[in-house]
């Protein structure tokens, strides 16, 4: 499956750019909106949406405290089909958006980006099982691709693993463009493109129209 991230600075503006997505789902950036007062909104959007809020510290946009972040999560899951929550959020809170989640049937993305570097195999793997361990329904990765044992210690890790949940695996940045594509011939559940360039919400990511086409290229 491809996700567009939607990154918008207010809700109206949101819906419609998710509504025009050619994509199988997309992924709401709440942590670029301006305001939160019209969250409900988002249920006029058609695909199945990702609903994400992601902190400063994770590398995201989000301004707010920690008690605002997971009160914006919580309040939404109510609209979505999923949602994402970083791995190293406080466990209470960490627990109380997997508690709801998996109460209103949403499924749970637990996630883990380093945009600095890309740690050795088995620490990755190790991320993915706390990930799994934590209530995950599904295990994300993110890593910023230095060199190319980088790219394909992350395609390694979505070719041989043994969590038994479906898994989101990225290498970052230049290097790691390949495996926006290559992830999905790997397993991994589905890649992240932008809807046009400048539009990107990591480093690396391609657009979907360049996603499609390798894709279709490979059959």
């Amino acid at each position: 499956m491809i996700c567009i991230p939607v990154i918008e600075n207010n809700v109206v503006l949101m819906v419609e750019k998710a509504n025009a997505a050619d994509s199988d789902l997309v992924e709401l950036r709440l942590d670029y909106l301006d305001s939160f007062e019209n969250l409900g909104a988002i249920k006029n959007i058609l695909k199945p949406k990702i609903a994400t809020c992601m902190p400063k510290w994770e590398g995201g946009n989000f301004p707010g405290t920690e008690d605002e972040r997971i009160e914006i999560l919580l309040d939404v899951i109510d609209y979505c089909d999923m949602v994402t929550v970083e791995l190293n959020t406080r466990k209470e809170f960490l627990d109380d958006v997997i508690e709801k989640a998996k109460d209103r049937g949403v499924k749970v993305i637990v996630a883990y980006h380093n945009f600095k570097l890309t740690p050795e195999k088995d620490e990755i793997l190790e991320i993915l099982r706390k990930e799994k361990e934590s209530g995950a329904d599904v295990a994300k990765v993110a890593f910023l691709g230095k060199n190319h044992l980088d790219v394909l210690n992350v395609l390694y890790c979505l070719a041989d693993n043994d969590l038994d949940i479906p898994i989101i695996a990225v290498s970052m940045g230049e290097l790691g463009k390949i495996t926006r594509v290559m992830a999905l011939v790997f397993g991994s559940y589905l890649t992240y493109a932008c809807a046009e360039k400048g539009k990107e919400s990591a480093p690396g990511q391609l657009t979907v129209e360049d996603v499609k086409k390798i894709l279709k290229i490979l059959g």
